[in-house]
């Protein structure tokens, strides 16, 4: 089916306020291991190392701060109380550490990252909280090349294609169940295309046509086909997954229901499908 995607970017544009130095130490610790800490520790923690002031921790990849790696990832990990040196950012990205969300999903504490590349271009920020009502850019704790420990208006992953995304620590919930509320069985009308994100950024692999579950909604980029629209996506888990994708909670739009119609999402039996 041709559809017709609104709101998507076609190249991945610099990520406000980068700099030329991201980087983070190559290697993970064999265990990743912590108990679970609240959101507001994790900013209280971040703030230990001083941002944006003349006692900010200075960058390093082969130095250390009260046991943790003075990188973007060590000083995550210490926010988050995870073991000393902490792992790298392509362990904190992955299954082990965190679960992939949706950015409009982030809330204090949770992370934003590149795993992408290599040392020198992969990076990770901590989120504390949206820097304006349209949700354009936020405000974030990172240890940054070039300069340390700062505090700063940042908009990675906000922009169509971008190589960061969001991600919800297992110490602060993430891991479990994607939704609020369990399953809610959907019938779909054709085989839709699953995304990383609620936009076609990054596509995970395909949902089969056919009764399906999804776990929770999110609005998103628009989808159209004719005078059919829908804004809402539905996060689900993939039938078929492309090689190297993920894809367990993954994003379906909900333009595909059988059942509703423009701007709908409800399960079969005409509940409305909760938020995300």
């Amino acid at each position: 089916m041709n559809l017709a995607i609104l709101g998507a970017a076609a190249t991945s544009p610099v990520p406000l306020g980068a700099t030329a130095a991201f980087a983070e130490a190559a290697a993970a610790p064999a265990h990743v291991t912590a108990v679970d800490v609240t959101r507001q520790q994790v900013i209280d923690r971040a703030k230990t190392w001083n941002p944006g002031t003349p006692q900010r921790v200075p960058y390093s990849q082969n130095k250390y701060h009260n046991g943790y790696r003075t990188d973007c990832s060590g000083y995550a990990s210490m926010a988050l109380g995870l073991k000393a040196p902490g792992p790298n950012t392509v362990t904190l990205a992955s299954a082990s550490v965190s679960s992939p969300i949706a950015m409009s999903a982030l809330l204090p504490g949770d992370l934003v990252i590149d795993p992408i590349g290599d040392s020198d271009s992969r990076h990770v920020v901590i989120f504390e909280q949206w820097a304006d009502a349209g949700h354009t850019s936020y405000w974030a704790y990172e240890q940054r090349g070039g300069y340390g420990t700062d505090h700063r208006v940042l908009g990675y992953g906000l922009s169509g294609g971008s190589q960061f995304h969001a991600y919800r620590p297992k110490v602060l919930g993430g891991g479990g169940a994607p939704g609020p509320g369990g399953k809610y069985w959907v019938d779909t009308f054709a085989a839709a295309t699953g995304y990383r994100e609620p936009n076609t950024g990054d596509p995970q692999g395909t949902l089969d046509k056919g009764t399906n579950y999804v776990y929770c909604r999110t609005w998103g980029a628009e989808v159209r086909h004719g005078g059919d629209v829908n804004h809402w996506w539905l996060r689900t888990d993939l039938d078929r997954t492309d090689p190297g994708k993920n894809g367990r909670g993954a994003y379906v739009s909900a333009y595909y229901l059988a059942k509703w119609g423009n701007d709908e999402a409800k399960d079969n039996a005409g509940r409305d499908i909760p938020n995300c």
